[in-house]
């Protein structure tokens, strides 16, 4: 492991800088959202919020740097998948290998919960997100367009 990374579940505690790197992606998001949504998480194990944290720092829990969301996926025409429904680096700290921590820590989450396989989705304008993937193993399968219909309220 890359020395003063430290690959970890998220906790609530985390809120600031997992909406802090949603943003990054182009997602805003409240972090009293986030820590509530993580609080709702404890004790399931078909879905868990991986972190990176940068403990070289001097706070001992380390400054969260990187997330990604993973959940088990079950339709009853396809086969139970992991699906990665989040990733991202902080933007400063890209191409050091901290991606590849994380993405090695959820495929070892998606085999503990008994899937064959992890997929992922990623927006068509994110290139080297694509190549990263792909370096990982990843092969391209389908394109889609994704639809939204608010049906209660604003989503954004």
């Amino acid at each position: 492991m890359k020395v003063g990374i430290r690959i970890d579940r998220a906790a609530p505690e985390d809120a600031p800088d997992l909406a802090r790197l949603a943003g990054q992606l182009g997602y805003p998001v409240n972090p009293g959202a986030v820590a509530e949504a993580i609080a709702g998480m404890a004790g399931r194990d078909d879905e868990a919020v991986i972190v990176a944290r940068d403990s070289s720092l001097l706070d001992v829990e380390g400054r969260v740097i990187g997330w990604t969301s993973v959940a088990v996926v079950r339709h009853f025409y396809t086969p139970t998948v992991a699906e990665i429904s989040g990733f991202v680096v902080d933007e400063s700290c890209r191409k050091g290998g901290i991606g590849t921590l994380m993405m090695a820590e959820a495929e070892r989450w998606a085999a503990a919960a008994g899937c064959p396989a992890i997929r992922l989705r990623a927006n068509a304008i994110r290139l080297d997100a694509h190549r990263f993937y792909e370096r990982l193993g990843f092969r391209r399968t389908k394109q889609q367009i994704v639809f939204v219909k608010e049906i209660g309220g604003k989503i954004s």
